[in-house]
């Protein structure tokens, strides 16, 4: 017999998390953006720094796209 996963989602906590993601997603990847910034500044390597400012652009456009969408509701 399988136990039931604490962290399995419910119908409830998908709604919830659905109506959260809508209204502060590119808030959110913003935070991320400027929190992986922070890191790639104490990163002595290059190649490593590079690839995280390169995520940060990614997130930083993700975060434009999804608030225009959220601001087009």
């Amino acid at each position: 017999e399988c136990m039931p996963d604490e962290h399995a989602p419910t119908l409830q906590n998908i709604a919830a998390d659905r109506d959260w993601w809508s209204a502060d997603a590119g808030r959110h990847y913003h935070e991320l953006a400027q929190w992986l910034r922070g890191i790639a500044a104490k990163c002595r390597l290059p190649y490593s720094q590079r690839e995280l400012l390169d995520l940060t652009r990614r997130y930083d456009a993700r975060a434009d796209r999804l608030s225009r969408r959220a601001a087009d509701r």
